[in-house]
Formats: C-alpha cells, sequence, structure tokens
C-alpha cells in the first residue's frame, strides 16, 4: 500500500489551492517582508521574516487548527491498544522526558495543558500535578474524557474562562508550532499563571527543517518527503526565534535545551493506518537510526555552540512570567542569522 492510501483521523489533504489559503504577517515582528524558503501541498509556502528571522507558513490554511476535527471514530481506530492498555504510545519516553523536566521548577501545584489532543501526555502529567487540558477539537477532547478520564475542556484557551492566576504550571508539548497566533497565547497564558508559574514549550526545530531540506535537495529525494508538514505547523521556531517569541510576551528563560527525537511509527506506509504505538526496531531501523544518531550529535553541537543548532530536531523551553512586555523585537533580531 502506497503512503497516498493513508488513512489517517485528521482532515489533512495532499493539495491545496489558492482558496483553501491566506497570506499573513509575521507572526512575531508583524512585518510583511517574506522571503520563500519551500512550497508544500500546492499552495502552502514557508517562509522567513527579513526582519525578525522567523520562519513561518504564508500562505497557510485558513483555519489550520479544524486538521484535527475529524472523526473521533478514525482516532479511536488509531490508538485502541493504548486505551485497552495493550500497547504504549510511541511518544511515552518523550512525555516522561517532559514531566522529569518539569518537576525540576514546579514539582507540584495545578497543571494545565494547552492542546490536550486525545490526552497522551496529560495522563502521564495527572500522575504528579492536579492536571487538566483544553482542547478546542470535539472529538479529540471527547476521547480524552472518555478513554482516560481526564478533566478536558473543548475550547480555545482564549475562550475558556479560566480566572487569571488559575495554574502554576502551564505546557504546550508539540502544540506551540501549530498556533497561527502564537503572541496571543502567550498572553493570555501568562494571565493564567501566578507569578512564579512556568510554561513549558516543546516544538520541532525549524533550524533542523531546513538542514533536512537542503540535505534532500542535494540527493534529489525531496519528493519523497513532507519536510515542514505546512499543513500544520504554520510557525517554524529555532532556537534563538523561540526566546524571542516568549520574551516578546514578558517571559524570562529558565531553561532552553534540545529534547529527545519522536520515533514516529511509519505503520502507514506498510497497512494505510498511522497506529499510534511504537513500531518494532527491525520494521524501521534506518529511520530509527538516523534520528538517535543525530540527536546524539545534536546534544554535541549544543555544548560547541551553546544553544540548539541545526541537529536537533526537537528544541524545549521552561519559561516564567517575569520580564516587562519588550515592543523592541524587531530591532533587535534585524539582519541576524536563523540560528
Amino acid at each position: 500500500m502506497k503512503e497516498t492510501d493513508y488513512i489517517h483521523g485528521g482532515l489533512q489533504r495532499d493539495t491545496y489551492t489558492a482558496d483553501d489559503v491566506v497570506a499573513v504577517p509575521c507572526p512575531l515582528c508583524g512585518a510583511d517582508e517574506p522571503n520563500e524558503l519551500w512550497r508544500e501541498r500546492g499552495a502552502l509556502r514557508i517562509v522567513r521574516c527579513r526582519a525578525c528571522t522567523l520562519m513561518y507558513v504564508s500562505p497557510r490554511l485558513r483555519n489550520p487548527e479544524t486538521v484535527y476535527h475529524g472523526a473521533a471514530d478514525d482516532y479511536i481506530a488509531e490508538a485502541r491498544l493504548i486505551f485497552e492498555g495493550r500497547a504504549a504510545h510511541h511518544r511515552d519516553p518523550n512525555y516522561r522526558d517532559d514531566c522529569e523536566l518539569l518537576a525540576r521548577f514546579k514539582p507540584a501545584g495545578r497543571l494545565l495543558d494547552v492542546g490536550t489532543n486525545m490526552g497522551f501526555f496529560l495522563r502521564h502529567a495527572a500522575n504528579r500535578w492536579n492536571a487538566m487540558g483544553v482542547e478546542p477539537s470535539p472529538s479529540l477532547s471527547e476521547i480524552a474524557r472518555k478513554h482516560f478520564g481526564l478533566d478536558v475542556r473543548t475550547a480555545f484557551l482564549e475562550t475558556a474562562g479560566f480566572p487569571a492566576a488559575s495554574f502554576d504550571v502551564v505546557t504546550l508539548t508539540d502544540v506551540f508550532e501549530h498556533i497561527a497566533e502564537p503572541r496571543a497565547l502567550l498572553r493570555e497564558i501568562r494571565r493564567v499563571l501566578r507569578p512564579d508559574g512556568v510554561a513549558l514549550v516543546k516544538v520541532p526545530n525549524g533550524a533542523f527543517n531546513l538542514f533536512k531540506q537542503r540535505v534532500l535537495q542535494r540527493f534529489g529525494r525531496t519528493g519523497d518527503f513532507d519536510i515542514w508538514d505546512s499543513y500544520e505547523h504554520v510557525v517554524h521556531y529555532t532556537a534563538r526565534t523561540l526566546r524571542r517569541m516568549l520574551e516578546s510576551e514578558g517571559f524570562r528563560l529558565l531553561y532552553e535545551g534540545i529534547a529527545r527525537p519522536v520515533q514516529t511509527p511509519m505503520w502507514h506506509q506498510r497497512v494505510g493506518h498511522y497506529y499510534q504505538y511504537p513500531m518494532p526496531w527491525a520494521l524501521d531501523w534506518k529511520r530509527q537510526t538516523a534520528r538517535t544518531i543525530l540527536y546524539h550529535a545534536a546534544r554535541v553541537e549544543r555544548v560547541l555552540r551553546r544553544r540548539a543548532g541545526w541537529l536537533a530536531p526537537n528544541l524545549v523551553a521552561v519559561a516564567t512570567p517575569q520580564l516587562p512586555q519588550s515592543t523592541s523585537v524587531v530591532s533587535e533580531a534585524r539582519g541576524e542569522p536563523v540560528v
């Protein structure tokens, strides 16, 4: 079965037209000075802001969040063995890492998980914190409540109605790259966090995607890969632009680093369905080995460069809302390199 036969729970399509997309200014500095880096799925364009170097998608889907408003039955079929307790989720090692990192800064208290999806991270967090989630997809939030018994509100954070200073921890695990208006979301996170609270943000590394794109171009393999996942990932952060985004809304970084690779299963290439549980190493050893090697190389790169660079697949930051909000993002960023 070919990858084009992939049966998925979401509403993504292989190709989008001009009627599906909208051009947008830079989500960080507001400039409309895009430099095109890549094209995907027809009308989607990955660009880099000439003013502040943030990479983002423009034109992007008009409502990228609705990609996850698929049928509940399809999502349940993908994760059936996990709900039945017969298989682990392929991201469980990543989620445990996130919890261990958070516990170093805030080992107890009230936690809010933004973009909970089906609750796979939140079920881990609920073992340590008084945890709840918010998820705009009706089908995904209902699954989290029904199959894991989690406290999940069906809403965007901005419309969920939480009182100010309600939480000690807010988490965005593999979510922030999906957010079309990240500064507005950070503003709301800062409002609902207590003054000594912390936010964890984990995202794919945009610099790694750019590195991967260039390597695949060099070997003529770009047609085989969806490099940027631009139908759902609408902003692509480097270590530097993630820091700037957080600081633009008054957050101070307590920690910035790299996260282990997500060993995404490739079941859909074999059976046409994306199962959430891991693939045996022998069935996907090339990809899994390459991801692991790159991760360890990225750890060395981070020591040498003192920040994450090109080789880290994922970035993670922990921040606290203790800085005055800045309006000087563009002037501070102009002319600096991408990483």
